[in-house]
This record gives structure tokens, C-alpha cells and sequence, in this order.
């Protein structure tokens, strides 16, 4: 699996199936290994805060690009289609320029 649907719950998240899912996990290579980011399925994304996720977990597709950083000079930009991972030529770390899988989920 790479990628894990997970609804929030009271104390954190729980797995779900991907039709009651809020949120979802993947894992990357990368100074950003695991996140967690919000998502929906239908519908319009439009003032959500989230991202859109066709709802496979072995190829997934979020829409638009995860930017990630921490605060000072990492940054790690990619878009996630059909299970791989491209990271963007603005990333600060190693696989900025390149297209990698996704990792496994456990």
C-alpha cells in the first residue's frame, strides 16, 4: 500500500476505507518521511485546506502539489500521480529533479 486512508478521530486517526477517509498518510524519500495531509474525494476542494485524492491506495493521485517545509532552509515541493512521487527543482534536498515511488505504508 502507498498510501493509507485515516479519518480523524478523538485522540488522532484511525484507518478507514478510502470512501470515509479525512485524511491520508504516504510516505516519501526525502528529509520529510511520513505526512499526513487532509483530503476529499468529490466535490470541490475550493476553501477546504484540502487535497484531492483519487482514492487508490496503490497508485494514489493528490491534487494539487505538497509543499512542505520546516521552517528554515528545508523545503521539499512534489506532485504525487500514479504512486510516484516528483520532486520539484525547487526541493533544498537530493531528489529535487527526480521521480521516485512512493514508499510503503505499513
Amino acid at each position: 500500500m502507498k498510501a493509507k486512508p485515516l479519518k480523524i478521530v478523538e485522540g488522532g486517526y484511525e484507518p478507514c476505507g478510502a470512501d470515509e477517509a479525512t485524511h491520508l498518510q504516504f510516505n516519501t524519500p526525502g528529509p520529510f518521511p511520513t505526512r499526513i495531509i487532509p483530503v476529499i474525494r468529490k466535490g470541490t476542494r475550493a476553501g477546504t485546506g484540502c487535497w484531492s485524492w483519487n482514492g487508490d491506495t496503490d497508485k494514489p493521485t493528490i491534487k494539487p502539489s505538497v509543499r512542505t517545509g520546516n521552517g528554515h532552509n528545508t523545503v521539499c515541493h512534489s506532485f504525487i500521480n500514479d504512486g510516484q512521487i516528483q520532486f520539484l527543482s525547487d526541493c533544498t534536498h537530493e531528489y529535487a529533479g527526480q521521480t521516485l515511488d512512493l514508499l510503503d505504508v505499513e
